[in-house]
């Protein structure tokens, strides 16, 4: 009789490859995050028979929020003298990235400026969250 052993264990170093290849038979076109990064909070990954099926792992991810006032030119210029300081600091502190989520009703206008600061949208799939203050009963 053939027995499973399936478990959810902590990500290792061993199971990159593993991990990096289950990623490219995904077909998504994004990024793998640097596996081996201290961004890396959580790693999971589900095993069966000593092969890895399945990775969920958590990086720390910074969200950009601007405030700003003045005519449209005041508000250009101080977005330009910020961004590359925090920018630099950004790096300095190991991020690799950071994201920027734009109201709606101002998106269409603010497009061009963010194009010309160097911010690219992101893929065309629904950015989700999950906060861990409204769960209750839940194990962990």
């Amino acid at each position: 009789m053939l027995y499973t052993v399936n478990m959810i264990r902590d990500m290792q170093d061993s199971d990159h490859e593993e991990i990096k290849a289950l990623h490219k038979r995904q077909g998504f076109q994004y990024n793998l995050p640097k596996l081996d990064s201290p961004l890396i909070l959580v790693s999971k990954v589900r095993e069966i028979d000593g092969r890895v099926v399945a990775a969920e792992f958590l990086r720390i991810t910074a969200e950009t929020f601007l405030l700003v006032e003045g005519s449209p030119v005041e508000k250009g210029r101080a977005i330009e003298e910020l961004q590359p300081e925090v920018d630099r600091e950004a790096k300095q502190k190991g991020l690799e990235d950071y994201v920027c989520v734009v109201p709606p009703e101002i998106e269409e206008s603010f497009e061009p400026a963010l194009r010309k600061m160097g911010w690219n949208p992101t893929r065309d799939w629904k950015m989700w969250y999950r906060s861990l203050d409204e769960i209750s009963g839940q194990p962990g």
